[in-house]
Formats: C-alpha cells, sequence, structure tokens
C-alpha cells in the first residue's frame, strides 16, 4: 500500500540501499510494474541523487534504506533539501517498538534523527492488521503533500518492521481491505490534495504597476529559477518594460546575450566602483533565489534602491541587506503574466544601453584572454563549456569555484539549459550524485564541474553512473587542493594556510576513472580541451575530463583579468 500509494500520487521513482530491515519496501518496488528505481550502495549518495531529481523534476524521488546508521547518512542531502526547498520523501525502516532501547542489533533512535529539516514526520506502526488500512494510505497522502505543497522539502516517514521480511505465503484476513475496496479498483491515491494557487492578488500587481511606471533606472534581478517557463516569464517581463535582467548563472538567462536586456557581465561590471552610482537602480525587482555574485549584494546594500521587491513563490526571507521593501509570495509565472496585462510596454532607455555597451567591454577583455594554444585555466574552462554544452543537455557546479566562475566568465552565447548548484546549504558534498540524479530527472547529458576535493568527497558516486542511461561528463578542476581559500584573507597567513586551508593531495583521477570503467583524458592547453569536451558529447558515454591547474597561477590569473577589465573602463 505504501509504494502503490506513493506512485498513484505521482511519486514513481525510488533509490534503494541495500539492507534487510527494510526488504519490505524494496520488495514491494520490485514487485511493481510502475515503479522505477535505482540501487545505489550508499545512502549519502543516494539521498544526494534524490535531491537532483527533485531539483530536475519539482517531484520527490523516495528513498528506502535500511535501520540505524544507514538512515542517518541521509542527512547532509536532507539539510540541503530544506534549505532550498527541494521534494524528498524518506522511507527508513526500523526496528519494532519492543526492540527500541535494548541494546538490539542496528538499532537506533529514529524519531526526530532529521530534526527541524523536515516539513512533517511520521513514526508508521509494524504492519498488523488492527489499523485499519486507510491509515497507510491517507498518511502517505499527506507525505506527498507535506513534500510537495510549497516551501517543498523532505518528509520522514520511519517503517517499523517485524520478521519474517522476507515475502512470505501468509494471507490475511479476508475482509481487511474491504475499507479500501474503492480505492483497489481505481489508479487514484485514496486523498487527493489540491495545491494552494499562488495568484496574487489584483491590489498587489496594481501597486506594482505604479512602482514601474515611477521608476527611471529599474533592474530585473534574476535568480534561482527552477524552469524555463519561469525563466521565459521572467524575460517577456523585463523585455515589456525594458529594463535590464542581471542573469543568476541559475536562472537559466545566463547564456542569453542574443536576447535583448541581458547583461551577463554585470558582476565584473562592479569590479569598476566608480561605475556603481552610475548604475545605481531606484528599483530592482528580484524572482527567484539567492545569488551566487557577492559584488551585487554588496551593489545593492550600497545603492539603497528607493523600491526593491522580491518575488518567491515560498515565505522563506532571503534579504542578507535587509534592503527589501515589498515581499510578494506568488508564482513567478502567474505574477509574470498577470503584471503583463496591467503594464504599458516602456520604450528603449539610455540607461539600458549603457549597461549592455559596459557589459559587451568585459566580455571583450574575456575572449583575449582564452586562446586555443594556451594552457587550460579554470576561467577558460568555464568559456569553452558554456560555449559548446549543447541545447538538449543540462549543466550540474559544484557550489564552491565552479559555480562562481561560470556566474562571473561564461560565454554570453550558450543555449538556454537548466543549471543548478547545491547552494542552499552550499556544502562540497554529494555533487556528483545530485548530477546524476538532474541527469535521470532531466532525461538529458550533465555536464559536471566541480573540484578536486568536490570529487574526492564524493568518489563512490562514480558507482551510480553504472544504474544511470543518460550520459555525463565530469569535468574535474583539480588544483591539488582547495582553490577558494585563495581568494579569502587567511591566504595571507602562509605559516598556517597551505596545510589547513589549501589541503594539498597530490592525488589524480585517471585511477579513479580506470576503477569504475569511466573514459579519460587530461588536456593541457584549450584546444584540447574544447576538442576532449565536442568528443565527449559525440560519443555519448560518461566520461571523465581532468583539467589540472596550480592554484597560485589561478588566483594570478583571476587578478590580472580583473585589473584588465578595470583598465577597459578608464579608456
Amino acid at each position: 500500500m505504501i509504494i502503490e500509494e506513493l506512485i498513484r500520487s505521482g511519486v514513481d521513482y525510488f533509490c534503494i540501499s541495500p539492507g534487510s530491515r527494510s526488504a519490505p519496501l524494496a520488495a514491494a518496488v520490485g514487485q511493481n510494474q510502475h515503479a522505477r528505481h535505482i540501487v545505489c550502495f550508499d545512502e549519502r549518495g543516494a539521498a544526494f541523487h534524490a535531491l537532483g531529481y527533485g531539483r530536475a523534476t519539482g517531484k520527490p524521488a523516495a528513498l528506502i534504506c535500511t535501520s540505524g546508521t544507514a538512515a542517518a547518512n541521509y542527512l547532509p542531502a536532507v539539510i540541503e533539501a530544506s534549505v532550498d526547498r527541494i521534494p524528498m520523501i524518506l522511507l527508513t525502516a526500523d526496528r519494532p517498538p519492543e526492540l527500541r532501547k535494548t541494546g538490539a542489533n542496528q538499532t537506533i533512535d529514529q524519531i526526530n534523527l532529521y530534526g527541524k529539516y523536515l516539513n512533517w514526520e511520521f513514526d508508521l506502526p509494524c504492519p498488523d492488521e488492527k489499523i485499519p488500512p486507510q491509515v497507510v494510505l491517507t498518511t502517505i497522502d499527506q507525505t506527498v503533500f507535506r513534500s510537495r505543497r510549497m516551501p517543498g522539502g523532505p518528509v520522514h516517514i520511519n517503517c517499523m518492521f517485524r520478521e519474517p521480511l522476507a515475502p512470505i505465503n501468509e494471507p490475511i484476513r479476508d475482509d481487511y481491505l474491504q475499507p479500501i475496496s474503492d480505492w483497489e479498483g481505481k489508479t487514484d491515491p485514496l486523498t487527493k490534495y489540491e495545491f494552494p494557487n499562488l495568484k496574487p492578488e489584483s491590489l498587489v500587481i496594481k501597486e506594482m504597476s505604479d512602482i514601474i511606471d515611477h521608476s527611471k533606472k529599474g533592474i530585473v534581478l534574476a535568480g534561482k529559477l527552477f524552469s524555463n517557463y519561469q525563466a521565459e516569464a521572467v524575460l517577456q517581463l523585463a523585455q515589456k518594460i525594458n529594463w535590464p535582467i542581471f542573469p543568476d548563472i541559475n536562472s537559466g538567462l545566463r547564456f542569453q546575450l542574443s536576447k535583448k536586456n541581458i547583461i551577463p557581465f554585470y558582476d565584473q561590471m562592479l569590479l569598476v566602483e566608480r561605475l556603481w552610482e552610475k548604475f545605481a537602480p531606484d528599483t530592482i525587482i528580484q524572482f527567484g533565489n539567492r545569488i551566487v555574485s557577492k559584488r551585487v549584494v554588496q551593489f545593492i546594500e550600497q545603492a539603497k534602491p528607493k523600491n526593491f521587491v522580491q518575488v518567491m513563490d515560498h515565505p522563506s526571507r532571503h534579504d542578507p541587506t535587509h534592503r527589501v521593501s515589498l515581499r510578494i509570495e506568488a508564482g513567478i509565472e502567474t505574477f509574470c503574466q498577470s503584471l503583463l496585462n496591467e503594464i504599458q510596454s516602456k520604450t528603449r532607455t539610455p540607461w539600458l544601453d549603457s549597461l549592455i555597451e559596459s557589459s559587451n567591454v568585459v566580455d571583450s577583455v574575456l575572449n583575449g584572454y582564452v586562446h586555443p594554444d594556451q594552457k587550460v585555466s579554470e576561467i577558460s574552462a568555464a568559456r569553452i563549456v558554456s560555449q559548446l554544452i549543447p541545447e538538449k543537455g543540462a549543466l550540474f557546479l559544484a557550489s564552491s569555484m565552479p559555480v562562481r566562475d561560470m556566474d562571473m566568465f561564461a560565454s554570453s552565447n550558450g543555449a538556454m539549459i537548466p543549471v543548478a548548484a547545491n547552494r542552499g546549504a552550499s556544502g562540497i558534498d554529494g555533487t556528483l550524485a545530485s548530477s546524476t540524479g538532474f541527469a535521470v530527472g532531466h532525461n538529458l547529458p550533465v555536464t559536471c564541474i566541480l573540484g578536486d576535493l568536490a570529487m574526492i568527497h564524493d568518489l563512490n558516486s562514480l558507482s551510480i553512473l553504472r544504474s544511470v542511461k543518460q550520459p555525463l561528463i565530469i569535468i574535474i578542476i583539480n588544483n591539488n587542493g582547495s582553490g577558494i581559500f585563495s581568494f579569502l584573507p587567511i591566504a595571507e597567513f602562509d605559516n598556517i594556510f597551505e596545510k589547513f586551508f589549501g589541503t594539498p593531495h597530490q592525488l589524480t583521477f585517471e585511477k579513479a576513472a580506470e576503477m569504475f570503467g569511466i573514459d579519460y583524458c587530461n588536456p593541457l592547453i584549450n584546444k584540447e580541451l574544447q576538442d576532449a569536451y565536442q568528443e565527449a558529447l559525440m560519443n555519448g558515454e560518461c566520461s571523465i575530463i581532468e583539467v589540472k591547474t596550480d592554484r597560485k597561477e589561478n588566483f594570478d590569473f583571476h587578478q590580472k583579468i580583473q585589473e584588465r577589465i578595470r583598465i577597459a573602463f578608464q579608456s
């Protein structure tokens, strides 16, 4: 009933980790012809795989594991799912009550295991004919609803089971299922939930129309958007009012220079502090969640716009500058469409032209530093991938330097593709596993760019690739340690920096690729990276491309390019 009701409620993808106590759940998945599944040896990797799937689809995957520390390994992904409102369902098997707190093997306290990071949880008793079957069904219906209703997130059902755990021929009483006889003859869940309609009130739309009409310098800030539909809606609105769009890498709009109004290099423009006053807006409308660029956050704080409006489809606060003047909870597509029907088209302004021109200046500088015969850099890797990634593909980025480099330096002539990163809690863990779930959810080949420490941290998730039909191209930026710390003040303290923050490991990944049967190459110059990436795309197989860089050279190269950008604005 648990598995069948999940499927009827739209949850048909199961991430199963082997275990004895969870055998009833795994067997139910195996016996249901409508259930899709993947087997992940490691519960931590399984949970991040489910996280990536939820990011891609907006639907929860259901995780199944045995009792004990197996369930505890879900916690890092549960935290990320909670902070970033990604739906996820945890089905953890547990010992029966008579074995709890008795010292029984593989028994821990699994109640409240995930603390405040859950949308809902329920401790489901052992199967018993005295428990009406509709109790199980309505519990599962509530589980799916609480996971998907905004704000979405993880839900935990702790399932107690007594032995025997393997399927046996043990009939239940004839009338046990009589209360749900109608349910048995249908394909619908017992309780159907309608989701709230996050439609903005007409007074809110009128207020927004007035704000736009009275704004002389307005910016649309596109944060993390969860679909191309949301991105298109934001783009249509910005084009109608002729406002510039500052597109975060997770918005899906960052590569779209061909679309007017896009200012892809806003972060690097803000390197030039004298431009801050020139570009200071009187109104900002932010759609979607957290922005990667720290400079744009500082820009907002200093600009002190008269109106800083946020439109998000959840109630959580995203206001580190404490500058938000109007917070609207609404579906982004619905809001944009309602506003489009209310407002009049605006004429193009010199303000917009000036921003476009400045962004083009940055692009020209960057083009001058990515020559085919130059040594591959972390910046050139971002440029090359963003130029070549196909329209029928997706991109997953580690939450440290890869997402920042792609946000700052990516080409603006790429495809409009799904882009994601685990930027809720911004942890290093689970990047590769998340990208495999992202590939399954979108049913697209995925390019995953991550650093060497993130790869080492998630190395066992290479085993998941054998169970995923969609090819992954894994680009590992190996700078022999943690590159991001080179950009922080701690880098000035030579006596502790290298040992405790740089953390050199002297490892490469060719043998790891060989161990898991994955194609491998190590390009040295930009032309070789371009060729290797195009060949991997053409082959349609999983592959690892290891880009070896030097942390100090990478830091110096960033500084050199950014100084050249500052000089370009002086001429």
